[in-house]
């Protein structure tokens, strides 16, 4: 689960906000992304993630939304839930009916947190525009983000496709150091949604005979 918020930090950059890409460096793009973000309020996006393990030659599909309110993220993805109130991330396992709760700063550390993934350029990373190349026959710009703290991720690069006509994101590639690379497609995303706020807290009267497992003790 550890490599798991790492490989999400590409969600959130979805919707642009720019007269031209292509005419301009990286850190003016990003730059934008910030302020857009900083007026998105709460978050409701879905999403298709497409990993590749080559080394042991696997791939994997699967289908996620996920829910971010400031500090807060709900992170649906199936067979494992992911909820953070700010101070408190659990982790719910659905085929053995487990939560695991960890502290949300400790997590932080070894990953990358998902409440921070519309600005997370600003401190951890280097970036560089690409150019334009195509998905699927449509005309994209790419620009690439480097963590600057590089041999303490579990990836060295995070890909961006941005539709420019658009302004929003295609595609997002997380290119992992061990040789697993994660292709997230947004499927849908909703600024300013409305979440309540028990969406970020774990209720465990909903889940009978739910085995909490605390990390933090």
């Amino acid at each position: 689960m550890k490599f798991l918020p790492s490989l999400l930090s590409a969600l959130a950059l979805i919707m642009l906000n720019s007269s031209s890409l292509l005419a301009q460096g990286a850190e003016s793009i990003l730059s934008q992304l910030s302020n857009e973000a900083k007026a998105y309020g709460s978050i409701e996006a879905t999403y298709t993630s497409h990993m590749v393990d080559k080394v042991s030659d696997f791939e994997a599909l699967q289908n996620g939304k996920i829910f971010i309110d400031e500090e807060k993220y709900y992170l649906d993805l199936g067979d494992y839930t992911i909820i953070c109130d700010g101070t408190t991330i659990w982790t719910y396992e659905t085929a053995v009916n487990d939560c695991y709760v960890d502290d949300a700063d400790a997590m932080a550390e070894e990953g990358m947190d998902p409440s921070k993934l519309f600005t997370l350029w600003e401190d951890d990373f280097k970036n560089e525009l690409k150019g334009a190349t195509e998905i699927d026959g449509r005309t994209v710009t790419h620009v690439n983000l480097y963590p600057n703290q590089a041999d303490e991720k579990p990836f060295h690069t995070i890909q961006l496709f941005i539709d420019e006509a658009k302004m929003e994101m295609v595609r997002a590639v997380v290119k992992g150091r061990e040789g697993t690379d994660v292709t997230y497609d947004v499927t849908s995303f909703k600024p300013r949604a409305a979440v309540s706020a028990d969406k970020f807290r774990f209720d465990a009267s909903l889940f009978p005979g739910v085995s909490i497992i605390d990390n933090r003790l």
